[in-house]
């Protein structure tokens, strides 16, 4: 029973990589797009009453009608899928990002896949725009000087973290450790200070 869903899953895939998601339904007569909606609703009749027999059956006309959009699709002269070079990202709430090179990549893609929302299709040339922001051109500092670093969500609002200064050694008064007889050597806050905005400066 499962394997025949797989193939019609496999099928459906293969279709929207071609055509795109739900155009070619878009596409065709009312009566045509009628015929297939109820071929999909006896697919999941099927499945839902557990019937083999009957799912065999749904999966094979659903499987022709595929091949019928298909048919139509050719017949009338309707154009594929482009090839659009997209990054594409689910989030933590279950939304897809998708990256793409230009504004016309973004406009093709929103064509044939409209199950991605419109907020959430960026181009590069939009993501320079937003790098070029000062809070990000701070963030990019400090990730050259920090091989690997990366940005990540604070657990908790930021005015809730202690104040340590621009560079955070600001709480560090000296090399004295506690209940030590050690003598002092040098001011660490002082010294961490200086290296940060040296380094800074250099970028």
């Amino acid at each position: 029973m499962n394997s025949r869903l797989i193939e019609l899953s496999v099928v459906k895939r293969d279709h929207e990589k071609r055509w795109g998601i739900n155009r070619l339904i878009e596409l065709v007569d009312s009566e045509f797009r009628i015929k297939v909606w109820r071929q999909a609703e006896r697919v999941f009749d099927a499945s839902k009453s557990r019937d083999e027999v009957r799912l065999d059956r749904a999966v094979t006309g659903m499987i022709k009608a595929y091949g019928a959009l298909e048919s139509w699709a050719v017949e009338h002269g309707v154009s594929e899928m482009p090839d659009i070079t997209a990054v594409e990202h689910e989030m933590k709430d279950g939304s897809v990002m998708v990256v793409v090179g230009t504004h016309h990549d973004a406009t093709l893609y929103q064509q044939f896949r409209p199950d991605v929302q419109n907020r959430h299709i960026w181009t590069m040339e939009e993501l320079e725009l937003i790098m070029d922001s000062p809070v990000i051109k701070e963030t990019m500092k400090i990730k050259s000087l920090m091989p690997c670093a990366a940005m990540v969500r604070l657990d908790k609002d930021a005015r809730q973290f202690p104040e340590g200064g621009a560079t955070g050694f600001d709480d560090v008064k000296s090399d004295e450790l506690e209940a030590s007889s050690l003598p002092k050597v040098f001011d660490t806050s002082k010294m961490g200070k200086n290296m940060a905005n040296r380094a800074l400066e250099e970028i």
